[in-house]
């Protein structure tokens, strides 16, 4: 799944390298094995954060992109969309793409982060339980995290250096560490429908929805070709 996402990762317009990073020498080898480039990690790491700013500390980037594993329908677009924000605005420090929730039985599954945000798309929480809570539903929107956010690099290196905060801790959410400490997290909204590996039975409907979907079947046919 991991070397999957990394191929889709590839594809993208506005990424100039793609690398896994990784404290499991198993998943290193698989990457190598297959052309990509692997860098490994402390394996302390708690936050997926923390291993991509130990990662990236080598690297010479300005933007630095956090692709989550378990992401194996990601579609190339988005990745370049978390990106532009921060192309166009140094202000931007931190962006992380944004999915709507359109099966209310999601805001109840505590596999998926939920995420509220302002009229300016700016992220106000972050939160494993069902939010916002509504007494009526007019107009409302419900959206969900994904595990796409992009970085400046200096700020990833200053979120690295931040405490872990208590909600982040409590929620086990990366970014409400942005949050607590009075930064600011850019949402993007995508249309593109996710849907994530959070446990070993979410793999069937995965790899269901790949096959029967054209836009997921084109994409897997260039991966695989690749």
């Amino acid at each position: 799944m991991i070397e999957h996402v990394r191929r889709r990762v590839s594809l993208c317009k506005t990424v100039d390298e793609v690398y896994v990073a990784t404290c499991d020498k198993e998943i290193k080898d698989v990457v190598e094995a297959n052309g990509g480039k692997a860098i490994m990690t402390s394996p302390a790491h708690e936050r997926c954060t923390d291993r991509i700013e130990e990662a990236a500390t080598a690297l010479d980037a300005d933007i630095v992109v956090n692709v989550q594993g378990d992401e194996p329908v990601i579609v190339p677009q988005v990745v370049d969309d978390v990106v532009v924000p921060l192309q166009r605005d140094d202000k931007v420090l931190c962006s992380c793409l944004i999915y709507p929730i359109t099966d209310l039985d999601e805001l109840r599954n505590v596999n998926i982060v939920k995420a509220v945000l302002d009229r300016n798309n700016w992220i106000m929480y972050f939160s494993r339980s069902p939010i916002p809570y509504f007494k009526t539903r007019d107009n409302l929107k419900f959206y969900k995290q994904s595990g796409i956010m992009a970085f400046q690099k200096e700020f990833l290196h200053q979120y690295s250096r931040l405490p872990p905060t208590n909600l982040e801790k409590a929620e086990s959410v990366d970014m409400l560490r942005v949050l607590e400490h009075g930064h600011r997290v850019l949402g993007v909204v995508t249309p593109y429908v996710t849907l994530g590996v959070d446990i070993p039975s979410d793999i069937q409907k995965v790899e269901n929805y790949i096959l029967q979907n054209e836009v997921q079947k084109k994409y897997y046919e260039m991966t695989v070709s690749g």
